[in-house]
């Protein structure tokens, strides 16, 4: 199992109301997208569905499509996300997708975590486990 530290700096973040449910509440569907950075050197691709209880207290899930380079790997795979956010900032569990990894990362499996304030970078921990590779002649 390799641990892994990356950082995902988020430069666009497209989110639009799908219903109001109150005064308060909503949901919401969030397209970001960023360069990431550390272990993992690529592009993140994020899909998330907001749940707004208040203007700054919710929970989400979703996903993020992880493209990058990780040593001599690069390929792509997905990661499924559920969290939290608050006026403090945001935590998250992440687990990868079985079968979606691409590339040298086919067969990758794990999970990971962050806890970051608003409008910072995200710093995110994974334990991943790479399938062997087969080198061809």
């Amino acid at each position: 199992m390799a641990k892994l530290k990356c950082t995902y700096k988020v430069e666009e973040w497209k989110e639009e109301v799908s219903e109001t449910l109150s005064s308060t509440s909503k949901i919401a569907a969030v397209r970001a997208f960023g360069p990431v950075g550390g272990d993992i050197v690529g592009q993140v691709n994020t899909f998330y569905q907001l749940a707004y209880v208040t203007e700054k207290l919710g929970n989400y899930n979703g996903y993020t499509q992880v493209s990058g380079r990780y040593g001599p790997r690069e390929g792509t795979f997905l990661v499924e996300e559920t969290g939290v956010f608050d006026a403090e900032g945001v935590r998250s569990e992440m687990t990868v997708v079985p079968g979606s990894g691409t590339g040298d990362f086919e067969g990758v499996s794990g999970s990971g975590k962050f806890m970051t304030s608003h409008g910072n970078a995200v710093e995110s921990e994974f334990e991943l486990e790479f399938a062997e590779r087969v080198e061809q002649a």
